[in-house]
């Protein structure tokens, strides 16, 4: 077993890089040096006594464990992407607003004999994707620093599949529809409604097909002894317009 690993119990969990220093928990201190020689499935003990579980760093804790600079695009919003999309397992993907690299991160993830091309102009949260995708340990994502339509001009290759999560994303779907091969799939993310109305409007004019626009709610339940109800919580972040290059 090699770092990194989880240690988890209930709703807390920690993501762990090396296997020394102490780890300070809710429920305690831990000897991060112990972990060694233990494997998955084993338990560690904080110095009161409470247990965690040794668990491996997978899919499911990229949105729990990476670093954060922008805000995140969620897994529900991720999951209807790739399914919306049809995207396969070897596709060439051109995702324009890195950010803190959830998204590409997941694509690449789902995407194991493909690549993903992630551009970002800031610096600083470049630098923090960066980070996490080496902690997941992807191969396939190829990061640039840069202005995504100087960066889309430099590439000879159609796409598979172009993401937007970027300002001025209307300004950028000319191009993706000229870098996208035929019956490749654009998906843009817009945290507000009235963005993305522009942006199916554009992808109209820009003759996209089989155009859909749609927002993913997620409602917890709330599960009790004398039973269950949903949760007053609803996860709203954002909406998605999704068309296709034919």
């Amino acid at each position: 077993m090699r770092p990194p690993v989880v240690l988890s119990r209930g709703k807390h969990s920690f993501l762990v890089e090396k296997f020394e220093g102490k780890l300070h928990t809710h429920h305690g201190v831990i000897e991060l040096s112990e972990l060694k020689g233990k494997s998955f499935g084993d338990t560690i003990k904080t110095h009161i006594g409470v247990e965690y579980k040794i668990v491996p760093f997978n899919l499911s804790g990229f949105f729990k464990h990476f670093r954060r600079g922008a805000t995140p695009v969620m897994p529900k919003d991720i999951g209807a992407i790739i399914a919306y999309t049809g995207l396969s397992p070897d596709s060439l993907i051109f995702d324009a607003g890195t950010g803190s690299g959830m998204l590409a991160a997941y694509l690449a993830y789902f995407n194991k004999f493909g690549e993903v091309v992630t551009v970002e102009i800031r610096k600083e949260f470049a630098k923090i994707a960066r980070r996490n995708f080496k902690l997941a340990g992807l191969k396939n994502v190829h990061q640039i620093i840069g202005d995504a339509v100087e960066v889309a001009d430099g590439f000879k290759k159609e796409f598979d599949l172009v993401v937007l999560d970027m300002k001025d994303d209307i300004a950028f779907i000319p191009k993706a529809k000229q870098i996208l091969k035929v019956g490749g799939a654009l998906a843009v993310y817009n945290p507000y409604i009235e963005p993305a109305r522009e942006v199916y409007e554009v992808m109209s004019k820009n003759e996209f097909r089989e155009l859909e626009a749609f927002e993913i709610l997620r409602i917890d339940l709330d599960i009790k002894r004398v039973g269950t109800r949903t949760s007053t919580g609803v996860w709203h972040t954002g909406y998605i317009v999704i068309g296709r290059k034919y």
